[in-house]
């Protein structure tokens, strides 16, 4: 069964950029996460956000332009975006690795934006026409931890089935996973209830396969772009896994995912035993430290594919290009002229300390690019954060001006998923042999 119609709920307010309305401002956050049944917290977070982000902002604004701003309930989290227009905003302050320097003022002033990003689930940057700056706050919903449950006893030899799980059974297969373990266990399946909440509002599907009265184990798939799907799993709780379980949970997704409207489906975890049935390999990168599992990468194309225009330069085109004939995608590759850049640069970091890896994505090309990596670099390395991935987005120009700084700081691309992002999504993997710290 594919849930992935799901109603939007929504709500949005226009107002002018000012800070006589920056106390309406609040309130509409306020009530609006109320009203959408979120606790202190999930609100707390947001009317803050709201109150640092819109101040700040404000004051670099032309006097007489207006703000708007939307919330958007997903079930398990709330997504708040600003739209408004500002030539050059100063976003330094959404970096890991800013800190404010109490003898200046300038950074001081910087304080209010450093703690908004850092109270929220996530930020992302957006840039239209006309100046037009967006920024999509997301602040999830408070979830406990997956409490330990038993799991089927060894040698169960009870008749397979396939299984669409209700809200209470998946919430029961997300505390089995948790308790079995993976060191690709996605953050929902670590918090049941919030995976609960994600397949109740139609943002996750699920397929299980049960014995007798035992979850056996499952596969999970949800929406990575608008045209793009990712897989999570198979996991299994039985012995002997890659065995009828597998082939009933796979041939099924597969079957249920092919009659979806998307173009692709993409399973990034570990290797996958008899992936040629399912997926074609799109590569590997190899990850060092504790646990020493690598991210495994495969694709199956469902629908025909379109034509794009892909505007880069340099090396990063080269590899397109060659990337694009091995997977027979038929995109034009243009030379990439006029790349703006802001004055400052800015990084998301997403950390997976069970792999001791960090995933950093482009939000915003500015002219410190060379620094401003070198500095995350630094700073994680500190952390004892031992491999570093960026998910260089071909269909923003402000990814692509990153490719040039990324080989500059021992980065080399190693792989494409095709319409994994506004284009297709490149994987830029960190030379741990020649990087200097």
């Amino acid at each position: 069964m594919i849930r992935h119609s799901f109603q939007k709920k929504n709500i949005f307010i226009r107002l002018p950029f000012s800070a006589d309305f920056l106390t309406l401002a609040m309130a509409f956050a306020d009530k609006g996460a109320r009203g959408f049944g979120y606790g202190d917290r999930e609100t707390g977070g947001l009317v803050l956000a709201i109150e640092e982000l819109f101040s700040f902002y404000e004051r670099e604004s032309t006097k007489g332009s207006t703000v708007e701003i939307e919330m958007e309930d997903q079930g398990y989290r709330l997504v708040l975006s600003l739209f408004f227009c500002l030539a050059d905003p100063d976003m330094r302050a959404f970096n890991l690795t800013w800190n404010v320097n109490h003898d200046s003022q300038e950074s001081l002033e910087m304080l209010g934006p450093m703690i908004a990003a850092r109270t929220l689930s996530s930020l992302r940057l957006e840039f239209g026409a006309d100046e037009k700056v967006i920024l999509r706050l997301t602040r999830n919903r408070e979830y406990s931890m997956a409490e330990r449950v038993a799991l089927p006893p060894s040698g169960n030899t009870s008749t397979l089935r396939l299984l669409n799980p209700s809200r209470d059974d998946l919430y029961h297969f997300a505390s089995m996973a948790a308790t079995y373990g993976s060191p690709f266990l996605p953050p929902f399946l670590a918090r049941p209830e919030m995976a609960a909440d994600m397949l109740e509002s139609g943002h996750l599907n699920a397929l299980l396969v049960a014995g007798d009265d035992w979850i056996m184990g499952g596969v999970l798939w949800k929406p990575l772009t608008d045209s793009c799907l990712e897989l999570y799993g198979p996991y299994l709780f039985i012995d002997n896994p890659d065995d009828e379980a597998m082939t009933l949970l796979m041939d099924e997704a597969v079957k249920c995912i092919s009659r979806s409207w998307f173009k692709g489906l993409v399973r990034r975890q570990g290797a996958l035993a008899g992936h040629e049935r399912f997926f074609d390999f799109l590569g590997e990168i190899q990850l060092s430290g504790k646990n020493d599992v690598n991210a495994t990468y495969y694709y199956r194309q469902l629908k025909e594919e379109s034509s794009g225009v892909v505007y880069c330069t340099g090396n990063l085109a080269i590899f397109l290009d060659e990337q694009y004939r091995r997977l027979c995608l038929p995109r034009q590759i243009r030379t990439a002229s006029n790349l703006r850049l802001r004055n400052a640069s800015v990084l998301a970091v997403e950390l997976e300390n069970a792999r001791s890896l960090a995933v950093m994505r482009p939000l915003c090309a500015g002219k410190d690019l060379d620094t401003n990596i070198r500095a995350h670099l630094d700073l994680l390395h500190g952390q004892g954060i031992e491999n570093f991935i960026v998910e260089l987005d071909t269909g923003r120009s402000e990814d692509v001006a990153f490719a040039d700084a990324l080989e500059k700081n021992s980065f080399l691309p190693r792989l494409l998923i095709p319409d994994a992002g506004l284009g297709d999504l490149v994987i830029y993997d960190h030379c741990k042999l020649n990087a200097q710290s």
